[in-house]
């Protein structure tokens, strides 16, 4: 037994003050009595952070060190951030309000850690006197190895006429293109499945110089009468597993947008993204403005989503527009509008390899 929690509180203070010294701190708060700060780390499932607090002060039984991060210089303690399904989750113990610092500033920047909590290269996430706040998945972009990412947040303790102290607490959170894609805010276009049943009848014409209306949209698959090129049963499986992993790991689509050949709506039903298929002239081949189908796309591809969403394209190779010029059957190119006009290409992703992201 532990004779110290047999004496009066009162007693125990002083005897720690004269013998125990830094020993004595009450268990959520041990060590309080030592100087300099503690990193502790969390791990989720997918998402890794790390937590570095600032010095802890000094005190009797702890007092203004739990953790090592003690409130007497006005700082936030215990800063976390994890990612849950669209969120970017946030928790903090709040400044001893003695200090004077009720108010807590979060701030959010790239790959460094901020300066400060006026530094002007940093995001403001969060102002005010909560010791939480989210922010959504969609305001970051994933770690990728050919673009590593770790984001650094930061939390100051201020007055309220926003006067703060530059120690803080800090982590750091690096997110998964999985997590990224579940969040949404995504515009990701696929090239049809396989498909090398029959041929498209180009001679048919335009839609502006056809006798034959709607030519391209014909499923036959004879091809002694067929007047555009379908899926094989290769193309079947593949719409069909792209579909299956993109449920299994929990990606949300508020559209999906189609070429109106028959192999693209076709692979868009396979892949079953749940909306209703919407049949877009700009990304359909040849028929309507095929000077203008790279442009066109790449406009599609600025847009942004609805909140929480991604937007699924079916579109085709066939002509000179980059990164999409080139995506094999069943590939995928993955954009992140910037929000300015135009969008950053993230990653491609074969038809089999969406199980095996990040």
């Amino acid at each position: 037994m532990d004779l110290r929690s047999l004496w009066p509180r009162r007693i125990l203070t002083l005897v720690c003050g004269l013998v125990w010294s830094t020993a004595c701190g009450d268990d959520d708060g041990a060590g309080g009595g030592t100087t300099g700060g503690t990193t502790a780390s969390s791990t989720t499932a997918s998402s890794t952070s790390s937590t570095t607090t600032g010095a802890g002060g000094e005190g009797i039984g702890g007092a203004g060190g739990t953790g090592g991060d003690g409130a007497g210089n006005g700082a936030p303690s215990r800063l976390t951030a994890a990612v849950d399904e669209a969120l970017v989750e946030l928790a903090w113990s709040s400044p001893d309000p003695s200090s004077g610092n009720t108010v807590v500033r979060v701030v959010r920047s790239l790959n460094a850690p901020p300066t400060g909590p006026d530094d002007p290269n940093v995001t403001v996430v969060y102002e005010g006197e909560a010791e939480a706040a989210t922010e959504p998945t969609s305001a970051l972009l994933p770690d990728m190895p050919d673009a590593p990412r770790t984001y650094h947040y930061a939390a100051y303790g201020c007055t309220p006429a926003r006067t703060c102290e530059t120690t803080g607490s800090s982590t750091t959170l690096t997110l998964t293109l999985t997590e990224a894609l579940v969040g949404g805010g995504y515009n990701v276009i696929w090239r049809h499945a396989s498909a090398d049943v029959c041929s498209d009848n180009l001679s048919l014409g335009t839609v502006a110089t056809t006798t034959t209306p709607d030519w391209w949209k014909s499923c036959e698959s004879n091809c002694a009468v067929a007047t555009a090129r379908q899926l094989n049963a290769t193309g079947v499986m593949e719409a069909t597993a792209i579909g299956q992993d993109l449920a299994s790991l929990g990606v949300p689509f508020g559209r999906v947008l189609s070429s109106e050949f028959c192999r693209n709506v076709q692979t868009a039903e396979l892949m079953n993204l749940g909306p209703t298929i919407e049949e877009s002239l700009e990304i359909t081949y040849f028929v309507y403005d095929e000077a203008n189908r790279c442009t066109n796309t790449q406009t599609l591809l600025a847009l942004p989503p609805s909140p929480g969403q991604n937007v699924a394209l079916i579109g085709h190779a066939g002509f000179v527009c980059p990164v999409l010029e080139s995506l094999a059957w069943g590939e995928a190119a993955i954009y992140k509008p910037d929000g300015s006009g135009g969008s950053e290409l993230i990653t491609r992703v074969l038809w089999d390899g969406w199980m095996s992201l990040p």
